[in-house]
Order: C-alpha cells, then structure tokens, then sequence
C-alpha cells in the first residue's frame, strides 16, 4: 500500500488476469494520484519518489480526460438541522396521567418561571445574533455547496469556552500563536497573505507585477476556488532534461521536440551559452539532432506516434514504444520498435501491429569500454511474460525462456512485487559491461484469485452499463495464503552472442542461483533456518538483486514475514560458473551469505523491501573494486550510510551519523571520491541535498575499518539556514547535477556544476507561476512539533510532526474560533508532513476559501524519526497511530482560536482505515470523519504488505483483531462518511462492503456512503476524482457551516488545568 506517496501513487489496477490475456484489460486513469502513499513516493522501495509517491497525498493531479459533470450521481439526501435535544426530549416524553387543575400559585410560578428565563436567555440571544453577523462568509466556486451556519452539536465534545490555552500574536516572537505551551514545539512558518502588499513581499515581485482583481466581496486578491486547484492553475512546470548516459562527454542530455517527435542531444554549456549568451562551450560541447521524427516510420510509410524512447550505447539505434497502456502502477504494454538511425529503418520487435501490445519491457545491454564499435548493441525484451534477447541489434530475437504464462512471470513482476517490493516495471538487471543478465522468474500459480466486476467498459462515457458485467480477475495474496515462488536466473549473453555468430539455433544456458544453507564455514543460526529449510526457500522474498562488477553479484532475500534478512554473494565470473554442454537446459550456482539481520532480535520492527545498494563503480568499471555503499540503520536507531570494503565484507563503515535520516543516496562517484544524498535534515519535513567524502579504497584496508575511519560532517549542496525541500539528479559522469527545488516557494530547476561552482544554468523558473500565485489569497502553514505523552522503546518522548494551514486572514487572538479538519495517512515509514509546495491543493481551498483550518499529522510508524518511532507499530496496526492522532487533535482543541467542537478527520487508503480507527477510539474529539477506500481489516489487504508489519495471522490472531476495524457507539455520534471505487485492485471494495455491513449490524444510521463505478484505487474514472473532492466539500460544509466565528462578547475562555501542565511539566 503505497504510502505511495498518495492520492500518492498512481493507479493500480489488477495484475496479470488469468483468461482472455489478449484483450486489453480494463484501467483506471493512471494520471490520477491515489492515496498512499498510498506510502511516500519518495521513501525507498515502496514508497519510491514513489518517490515516490511522491507530490503528496492532497497534491493535486488531473486526469487528461476528466470531464466534471459526466459522472453527477444523486448524493445523499440532506437532512435538515436537527432542533434542541431538550425540546424534542420533552416532546417525547409520556404525559403525566394525574393531571390537576392550575391554581393561583402554580400560575405565579409559570409566570415567574417565565420572567426568569426570559432574563437568562436575553445574553445567549444576543450572542447568537452577533454570531451570524460576524461569521466569515465563505467563497464558493460553482458546483460546491455553500457552507451553512448550521453546527453540528455533540453533548460529548466540550464546551467551546473550556481549557483553552492563553493566546500568543502570530509572529516569530509568539512562536505563531504557539508560545504559550510547551507541547508545541515550532519548527518555521511559511507565511500567507490577504493583500496585494503581503503578496508582493511574499513572492518577492513589486506591488506592480501582482496582477490585482477585485472579487465580488470588495478584497484585493482572489479567493481560491475548485475551479482553479483541479485546472492545474498553480502547479508548477517541470523540465524534460534527461540525462544522457550514453554520451560519452559531461553534461550531456536528451530532450524532445513534441511538435515534431525530433530527438535532440545537447551538452549543458550550449545550453547556457543559447539561453544566456554567457559562458564558453565545452570542447565537443553543441546541440545535434539524433533522430527526425519524420524518419521513424512504420512499414506502410506512417509516421510512428511513439510515447516513449531508448537510445543505444553507441547512439546508432532506438527503441520506440508506441500505443502504450497502462498494466499495473508502474507497469505498462506496449508495441516495439527497432530504428536504425543511419539507415533511416524502422522495424518492429516481437508481435506485430494487428495483435494488441504485449511487450512489458525492453532496454539495452551496456557496453564494456573494450567493445567493438562495428559490433551492434544488445537488446532484451519481455512479451507474454517470456524473456527474449536480440543479441546485436537488427538480428533476430533469441527466446530465453518458453514457460511465460499468465501466472509464470519471466524478467517483469507480478502484481505483489511490482507493489509492494521493487516498484518498477521491469525484474532484469544487466551486468556492469554486458555480458551477463540475471532475472526474477515469479510463480503465483498457487496464489489465489480475486475478481471485481467492470459494470460500464467505457472511460469517458456514462450511462454505459451492461447487462451482464465482465470480471476482472487477478492474482492476489492476503495473508496467510500461498505467495508467488521466486527464484533467481542469469544468462551468459557473451554465449549468445558467440552463438550466433556461429549459426543454427540457440538455446541459452539458464543458471539458477542459490542461496547457501547456512554461513561458510559456520553452523546454521535461526536466520539461516529460516530461509533454508523447503518452506522457507519457497516462501522468501527477494527484494534486491545488485551487480557490484561485472562478476560480482548480491542478492537480498527476506522470510516471508520480513523478520530476517540475509545478502548473498554470487562469484559468477566465467571460470567459476559449472562447465555445461551447449544447449544445456541449465545449472545450479551457489552463494555465499555475507550479511544478516534478524528484526526481533534488533528490535527494528520489520526488514523494508528497499533497494539501497550503490556499487562504487556503477558508473565507472575501471575502479576496480567490488566495494558498495548501502543504507543501514546504525546503532544509534537511525538510517545513515554505510561503506563496505568489499562484496564479502560484514563490516559497515559508517559515513554519517546523528539523530536524523538519510532518505534517498543519489550519486556515488568513484573519480571524486563523494557520495551524495538527500537527507530529512534538520527536521523530519525538510529535504537538503549533502555529500560525503568516500574512504580511499586504494589505501591500506587498516584505514578503512569502523575503528580507524573518522566521521566528517556532510557538506550541504543546498542552503540549509531557511526551510526548503529539495532533490537532485546526477550527470552520470558526476560533473553536473539538476538541483530541484519543490518548495515550499515556489519551485525551479537548474543545472549546477560540481567542479565549477559558478555555473548554473536555470530549466525552469516558474515565473509565470510566481505571478499567477500572487493573484490569489495564500493560507499560511505552520510546521511545529507536538509532544506526545508516549514514550518510545528508547525511552525518549513520542513527537508527532504536525502542519497546521490556517486562512490567509487568520485571527491568533481566540476571538475567533476555527473548525480543525485533521488529515493523516499513517502507514508504516510513510510521510505527509513535509515543506514541498502545494498551492494546487484542496487543503489550501479548504483553508482559505472555507475558513477552516487544516491540520497534517505523522504520528507514531511514519518514517525518517529513527527506528524506535517506527518501530511502535509492529504487530498491531492502528493502536499508536489512532491514540496518537486522537491525542494530537484533542492538544490542539486547546488552542485558543479552536472551536472544539468543530473538529473533523479525514484519510485515504491507509489513512480511510487511520481515520476509521480514530472514530473507534470514542475519545470524543471528531465531530465529522471521513474514509477513503479504507482498509478495514488486514485479512484482505495483500500479504507482502500486512506480513511485514503483522506478521502471520495465524500466530499473532489477536493482533489482527484487534487491528481491524470495530464499529461502536462512536460511529453513531461522530458523523462520518465512506467513499470508494467498485474496481478498486489494490484496497478491495470488501473492505468498505465489510464495514457497511457492520454498520448495518450495529443498527448505525447517521453516515453517508459513495460508491464511485469502476474507479482504481485512485477514484478518478468519468470525473470522479473532481467529484469525489466535491462530495466530501459539501459534507463538511453542511455540517459546520462557516470557518471562523467570532466569540461571544464578555466570554472568557478557561484555561485546561492539571492535565495539560502536567505534560509540560513532563515535557
């Protein structure tokens, strides 16, 4: 489940289906964001930069072809506003049977009684008409509901007026409204505007170059609306600079002319040069145009509408994908084409034009530095779940393997691996100089299968239903069924080749590589025991395969259960490999275990499915060495990076320590002798690039020992003294890189020199963007850190991080009072709070247009806090998060400018089934909640995921009760509201079906239910990813009505006695 990410992550639809292959299967709109972080897309492994996934959950993306107002279901009747529980109690309560005569007396007293009410109610009469008067009104777009002044009251949530904190003015000086408690603990403000002067100083333009418009309320800059977040109106531009590995020089990229599909390579100092007039142009350095679009035809002389494109190592030959569809998340099927860029000849690789796309994959071999330049480059490709290989590009394909199927995967994954443990599209990885290719071959024939049913086959139209619905099936493990079964493959590709070259048919040697029973020359220990015996070889994960030279070869492999890990190494250079026949059908190679780690006894939690190995010399053969760089969690509990001697060394080095976390390794360049990294430094919501030096590998392994070496403090790339969130992509030469800045101002790529540091040549500046953004009113989101009462495993205090968006117009005095909406995701290492820009969000419309405020929260299990935090989670899902979230939301209804009794909580994927497991905890915070394809219980998510954190659920049962989903009394007070899609592949609709029928049980009446008709994870077919944002805008709208109000005059909050100072006495 991906963190990522989010609406993170991009649709994920079933994965191999089992009959009718060649039909094209059904998808979601994979442009769309889902929800999870699905985990972040940009955490390791599952939550790739999804790295992913990532921008955020609530960053908006649309789907090229929604349409608002194709798909306008009813929504749920509105029911009207409920009057006084005492008056509808004394309407039903039973008359008295003795009535008697009124007398003298008793009419004094009616009329006394009378009089006195009347003088108690006069002060609340007149409160509640200096409410309605000073209540904000809130901005709506078309097709939004306009937000009531109707609340919606709860006996169980206290009163507006106690425990208030004492208010503090919002400015550096009253830490933003935050001084006067010790819980809250501010890390920085990005601060918002209302006027054409706040905005000018904000964007840093003059008061001149912000466009100004007068909106129908008389203020000087717009309000934000749908309209404007769902258009892509604030979303910033990227640049298409692709760095070129092919090339032989520094600096050298590709980027494409759409208008003619012209592929162009220019090295950066012309780049410079054409743009600025400025600076000299490198030695070979210029512009030249490799390949014309109008050259790349197909065999009846039409030009090819390719989507996508791979240079060869030498520059002399292209893949070409065209009429690609979306599989799975990252997965897609296409049709592949071979152009040869002398001879101006296109031709097609595997089935042709009339059968649908059926190749899954395809890239180059790399070249040694010592190949021949007459000879041509090698390709491999995957069609129908086969591997094939076309030794020199323009001969004809060799098939490796004939056992693909619909449940054999050959060099791809399927549907569990490419989700949950690589997420990528392809399994295969070639050796440093292209002579060997070793792949995953993936058997879920025992995997059982999951269908849903399609009801209107079509994307864009509505009303399409048929009579009788198509099923999708697919391949789907929950916990404690079978996995699929994974075994490891190489071939020789120099055999192939001189095979060919010989003539006559080939059949590849294919050697299965295993891994040892125990440690060479040591006794089996319980990790050992674990992966070797039969059960456990059929069901271990490998979850990182890494050449470290062109013979040297890890391979990462996990139980199932990811409690112990162990790292193989393969010696699989010519004269170690068994000495087969031509032809054989195959042979065993045995490795030898070089690392281990056992999550129980360490105390970690689980084992991550992440691939974070980087050999020194990925990018240059003539170093020499096997030696690698892995992140690793270091004895203090936190991820930082390790060097390791060598392909056999136990023995991390570590290069950087400290109480913070290293989040991606970006570079490792042998020639410089640096490896550089994105780190979450100083706090868990910033982003800043650093380097390293690298040991000297060439010197005396003396120095290189974890006793000897000496840590040196990593050198930033970016400005590390204001908040920012910043990534960065390599030169493959190492002498350029692409600094990305993502915000939280608004973002700009540019090409940075390493050698020389005054170049700098600017991709995208987003000035249009910078003006535009100005034009509206901005939300203000200030980034603190909430102390917890809970103590971690180490003894330390729980911190949650925490992101509160208030309204441009936000009054800090507690004269007003706020409705809070609380959104969380929560998965395990997954992240929301972070300093990225997110002017394009429905949370930014929520804060400014609605009023209310908006409060992000990463609790207890979410990631770069160290492994203790983390580590809280394992075993029972939902506990911590759901008292963290609870206990969070309750400190902030402290708050002076809080309305307590307005305090909501929303989530999608894992953060529908974190809201869900809120509500249960009945600590009487939420007024309103609000489930997106939620999990509901961890029996039917996939098992890859749930068994890393719950491990079996036959020997932990109670654990996976417990972490379901219960239905209580809560729900029935706490309005809340479940929306999902009927195709959802990767949360099934039973989650929401199970819970709809405990609610149905529970005799629960008061929630809302929106099913969306054939959408993925994401929600976003036939606009429903629009009007799922709408439905969920009028819910909370109708039942809090305006954002901020004003308080009663003379009213005096009180401030929260003993329970709270205690804390911060605590604290």
């Amino acid at each position: 489940m991906v963190p990522r990410t989010s609406y993170d992550s991009q649709a994920t639809a079933s994965d191999a289906t089992v009959e009718e292959r060649d039909e094209k299967p059904y998808r979601d709109d994979a442009s769309a964001d889902d929800a999870p972080l699905y985990p972040p897309t940009r955490v390791s492994s599952r939550y790739h930069a999804h790295d992913e996934l990532e921008d955020g959950l609530g960053g908006v993306r649309l789907d090229d072809d929604e349409q608002v107002g194709l798909m306008q279901a009813d929504r749920d009747a509105r029911k009207p506003h409920q009057g006084s529980r005492i008056w509808s109690q004394l309407r039903s309560s039973p008359q008295r049977s003795d009535k008697r005569r009124p007398t003298a007396f008793s009419g004094c007293l009616i009329f006394s009684g009378v009089v006195i009410g009347f003088m108690l109610a006069l002060p609340l009469l007149q409160w509640l008409s200096s409410n309605t008067a000073s209540a904000a009104p809130a901005s709506t777009s078309v097709g939004t509901a306009k937000p009531s002044n109707n609340i919606s009251s709860d006996a169980s949530i206290e009163s507006v007026h106690s425990w208030k904190q004492p208010a503090s003015p919002n400015t550096p000086a009253g830490h933003y409204a935050l001084a006067n408690t010790q819980l809250f603990k501010v890390d920085f403000q990005d601060p918002g505007w209302e006027t054409v002067a706040q905005a000018a100083a904000g964007t840093g333009l003059t008061e001149a170059e912000v466009t100004s418009f007068k909106t129908h309320d008389g203020h000087d800059l717009m309000p934000l609306d749908m309209d404007t977040v769902f258009s892509g109106t604030l979303a910033p531009q990227t640049s298409d600079l692709t760095w070129s590995e092919e090339d032989p020089d520094e600096g050298v990229f590709s980027h494409v002319d759409w208008t003619k599909r012209d592929i162009w390579l220019e090295d950066v100092t012309h780049a410079r040069h054409q743009k600025t007039g400025s600076g000299k142009v490198a030695p070979f350095g210029g512009k030249v145009l490799v390949v014309e679009g109008k050259n790349v035809l197909d065999a009846n002389g039409r030009m090819l509408t390719w989507t996508s494109f791979k240079l060869s190592p030498d520059l002399r030959w292209v893949l070409f994908f065209t009429e690609e569809t979306d599989q799975w998340r990252y997965s897609k099927k296409s049709h592949l084409w071979l152009h040869d860029i002398a001879a101006k000849k296109t031709t097609q690789l595997g089935s042709g034009p009339k059968a649908p796309p059926k190749v899954t994959y395809a890239a180059w071999a790399p070249r040694s530095a010592g190949a021949s330049t007459d000879e041509a480059p090698t390709i491999a490709f995957v069609e129908e779940n086969n591997l094939f290989v076309v030794p020199r590009a323009g001969e004809s394909a060799v098939k490796v393997t004939d056992d693909g199927a619909a449940t054999i995967f050959n060099a791809v994954p399927d549907w569990v691996y490419e989700e949950e443990v690589f997420g990528t599209d392809s399994v295969m990885w070639f050796s440093p100089a292209g002579s060997k290719l070793v792949f995953l071959r993936l058997d879920e024939t025992a995997v059982p299968v999951y269908e849903f049913p399609i009801y209107n086959p079509d994307l864009y139209r509505a009303g399409m239903t048929q009579a009788y619905q198509k099923m999708t099936r697919m391949k789907y493990p929950k916990p404690g069924f079978a996995n699929p079964t994974v075994s490891v493959k190489m071939i020789d590709l120099d055999e192939i080749r001189s095979a060919t070259r010989q003539g006559g048919a080939v059949r590849p040697t294919q050697y299965t590589l295993h891994s040892p029973m125990s440690s060479k020359g040591k006794a089996a220990d319980e990790v050992d025991r674990l992966l070797s015996t039969d059960a456990g070889v059929k069901e271990r994960l490998v979850t990182e395969v890494k050449w470290v030279s062109d013979s040297a070869l890890l391979v990462k492999e996990t139980d199932r259960y990811s409690d112990v890990m162990r790292i193989v190494h393969f010696d699989v250079a010519r004269g170690m490999l068994p000495t087969m026949k031509a032809g054989s059908a195959g042979a065993d190679v045995e490795g030898e275990v070089m690392r281990k780690q056992d999550a129980r006894a360490d105390k970690s939690g689980w084992i991550r499915a992440a691939q974070t190995i980087e050999p020194l010399s990925h990018h240059n053969l003539s170093v020499g060495s096997t030696a690698y760089l892995d992140i690793v969690v270091s004895p203090q509990g936190f991820r930082h990076l390790a060097y390791y001697d060598s392909a056999t060394s136990d023995q991390p080095v570590f290069l950087t320590d400290g109480a913070w976390e290293i989040a991606a390794l970006k570079h490792v360049d042998a020639r410089r002798r640096r490896a550089y990294f994105v780190a979450a430094r100083p706090t868990p919501a910033l982003r800043n690039a650093y380097y390293v030096e690298l040991p000297d590998w060439q010197a005396s392994a003396s120095s290189r020992t974890p006793a000897t070496y000496t840590l040196k403090e990593p050198v930033p790339l970016t400005d590390v003294s204001k908040p920012g969130s910043y990534d960065v992509r390599f030169d493959p030469k190492g002498a350029y890189y692409v600094l990305d800045y993502q915000g939280p101002d608004v973002p700009y790529q540019k090409v940075v020199g390493v050698d020389d540091a005054s170049f700098e040549l600017m991709l995208e500046e987003n000035v249009l963007l910078r003006q535009m953004s100005s034009q509206y009113v901005k939300p203000s989101s200030t980034f603190y850190q909430l102390v917890l009462n809970s103590t971690l495993a180490d003894g330390s205090r729980a911190v949650a991080s925490v992101q509160e968006i208030r309204p441009h117009d936000f009054d800090a005095s507690g004269e007003t009072k706020y409705p809070v909406l609380v959104r969380v995701y929560g998965g395990p290492d997954s992240q929301l709070v972070d300093a990225r820009w997110a002017r394009a969000d429905w949370h930014q419309y929520v804060a400014s247009t609605l009023g209310y405020i908006v409060v992000v929260v990463d609790a207890r299990g979410t990631g770069f806090r160290g492994q203790a935090y983390r580590a809280t989670v394992a075993g029972k899902l939902g506990d911590a998060e759901a008292h963290d979230v609870n206990e969070a939301a309750a400190a902030i209804a402290t708050l002076p400018y809080v309305d307590e009794k307005r305090v909501g909580v929303w989530g999608w994927s894992y953060g529908g089934y974190l809201t869900a497991k809120s509500v249960e905890l009945d600590k009487k915070v939420f007024s309103l909640a609000v489930s997106v394809a939620p999990v509901t219980s961890w029996a039917f998510y996939d098992s890859v995921y749930t068994e890393r954190y719950m491990k079996s659920p036959h020997t932990n049962r109670k654990g996976y009760e417990a972490s379901a989903v219960h239905v209580n009394s809560a729900f029935g007070k706490t309005k809340y509201l479940l929306m999902q899609g009927s195709a959802d592949d990767n949360v099934h609709f039973s989650n929401s079906a199970h819970l709809l029928d405990m609610l149905t049980k529970a005799k629960i009446r008061g929630f809302r239910f929106r099913m969306f008709t054939d959408s993925a994870h994401s929600i976003s077919v036939r606009g429903a990813y629009r009007e799922l944002f709408e439905e969920m805008t009028s819910f909370i709208a109708e039942l809090w009505g305006a954002g901020g109000r004003r308080e009663p005059k003379g009213a005096k909050a009180k401030n929260r006695p003993a329970l709270h100072n205690s804390v911060e006495r605590r604290a």
